[in-house]
């Protein structure tokens, strides 16, 4: 019995030392690169209001503008307060993204901060972007 498992021990430590097939530790080739990235650095516009009472709803990515405005979206991040950086990694080509801020400021700052309809209004920027294989593209949008 001693035997037959030290048997199957010295078998499965022989097969494990010959599968180094890890090509980036064996000297194997590395993967082709088929994707770009793009950054959107979604920091706020300036306004006469404080920073704490604006806030990030939306950052939306599609590829053509059509497919923008229906809501038909590649990628979407999950918006926070606290981040102003987000990264998709995409394949080349021509992207289109929107941003989405609102304003919880009391009575009519918001109004008079640039925020449509007052408090909970929303201020959108729309932008294209280009993304190119192995490269990082980086945009910031513009705010109405």
């Amino acid at each position: 019995m001693k035997k037959t498992r030290y048997l199957v021990f010295l078998i499965l430590m022989f097969a494990l030392v010959q599968c180094d097939d890890d090509p980036f530790h064996g000297g194997g080739t590395t993967p082709e690169v088929t994707t770009g990235v793009l950054e959107i650095d979604f920091t706020y516009p300036y306004t006469s209001l404080p920073d704490k009472n604006i806030h990030r709803i939306n950052l939306s990515i599609a590829r053509t503008s059509d497919s923008l405005n229906r809501g038909l979206f590649i990628s979407s991040a999950n918006v926070s307060d606290s981040r102003s950086l987000y990264r998709f990694v995409l394949a080349p080509g021509t992207y289109f993204f929107k941003a989405g801020i609102t304003c919880s400021c009391l009575g009519d700052s918001c109004l008079w901060g640039g925020f449509p309809g007052g408090r909970y209004g929303v201020r959108w920027a729309i932008d294209k972007a280009e993304v190119k294989l192995g490269e990082v593209t980086r945009e910031s949008p513009s705010f109405q």
